[in-house]
């Protein structure tokens, strides 16, 4: 088999990485694509998982769906292929699979050529989105990337599209990492970032003192040991996060100004107590801080469910805390989408109607 290059792509490409370091060791594996869901499912459309002869990397949900597609799986690679393979097979989530879900999914199921790997992995790599294309039949030849066309809406969610005359399974993959920008590396800072670790953020994590970073970082971390940290915040896009437990009330101070300031943040948490945040609104107002740019602070931080002291509880607390809020602004991003696409469809009918009584 061909030899690849394993990469460390982003969380929507860690199965490129497994497929990589297969291809390396000459294992050939089966590439499983949740291609729809519709209702009540385990994991959602676009969800991979990849199986070799006697490992699996990933999960589109456990139970006994993952334990049928995992048969599936492996007796395509045991009537061992010569090429590309592709095979659909749906799963109503009822009883007789043994789950109650009530939904239903499209499971996609690809023996993969090694051959194929080095341009996947490549263009898996590219820093803005890219559209995956999958061919439905296996003779209409590779998956292959290919950029978003001008006015093309992202979209993550896998669908049946036409391709270059034919049907395939097309879907927008990138980093959907959220950014955030973490001020301080003391105790509880350093449970946060373990604690995000497997989440979907991208963390800048900054402090002015470099030796108090630990040597050993998740791969979504980088370090920024800034001198004056609240300049990172003009650095940051618009809709980032911001987490702010500095080792100075005075420099957590003047960062949540710079945040507020700005206002394009989606979430600015402050570490501390219902008192601190009291004094806090008192000197942000002195600085100039409106009422209303200040409904943008998030102090304490947390669920409020959560009284724990500990670093690690708090972050565990501050962790979920972001997963919620995450969710909540893609909710709101996805109402919007809609509400463009609903104007967009609207317009072109009344232009349809238009000329229909020229």
């Amino acid at each position: 088999m061909t030899a690849v290059a394993s990469r460390a792509p982003g969380p929507d490409l860690d199965w490129l990485n497994s497929l990589a370091r297969l291809a390396e060791a000459g294992e050939p594996a089966v590439l499983v694509t949740v291609a729809s869901a519709r209702g009540s499912t385990p994991r959602e459309a676009g969800t991979r998982m990849v199986v070799s002869e006697k490992f699996f990397f990933g999960t589109i949900g456990g139970g006994h769906l993952e334990f049928r597609c995992l048969g599936i799986a492996r007796a395509i690679l045991k009537d061992k292929p010569a090429g590309r393979l592709r095979r659909f097979e749906v799963f109503p989530l009822g009883p007789a699979l043994g789950q109650c879900c009530g939904g239903a999914a499209e499971v996609l199921f690809e023996a993969v050529v090694a051959e194929d790997l080095p341009a996947l992995v490549s263009g898996g790599l590219s820093e803005t989105p890219a559209v995956l294309v999958t061919p439905l039949k296996a003779e209409d030849g590779a998956m292959y990337w290919r950029g978003l066309r001008p006015g093309e809406q992202s979209e993550a969610v896998p669908r049946i599209v036409r391709e270059g005359g034919f049907e395939a399974l097309s879907e927008t993959l990138g980093d959907s990492r959220s950014e955030l920008l973490l001020f301080g590396a003391g105790h509880v800072g350093q449970a946060v970032v373990v604690a995000l670790a497997p989440l979907p953020f991208r963390i800048t994590w900054i402090d002015s003192r470099a030796d108090i970073f630990p040597t050993c970082l998740p791969v979504n971390v980088r370090i920024e040991n800034a001198a004056a940290p609240k300049v990172e915040v003009e650095y940051a896009s618009p809709g980032a996060f911001g987490l702010v437990m500095t080792h100075s009330h005075q420099l957590d101070l003047e960062i949540c100004e710079s945040v507020l300031r700005r206002g394009d943040f989606v979430w600015l948490g402050l570490i501390g107590s219902a008192t601190k945040r009291v004094r806090f609104e008192r000197r942000l107002l002195a600085r100039g801080i409106s009422a209303d740019q200040l409904q943008g602070l998030t102090c304490p931080i947390g669920l409020s469910g959560i009284t724990g002291k500990h670093p690690a509880e708090i972050a565990a607390s501050v962790a979920a805390q972001l997963l919620v809020e995450r969710e909540r602004q893609a909710i709101t991003a996805g109402a919007h989408r809609s509400g463009r696409l609903d104007m967009r469809e609207k317009s072109v009918a009344e232009k349809d109607r238009a000329l229909a009584h020229r």
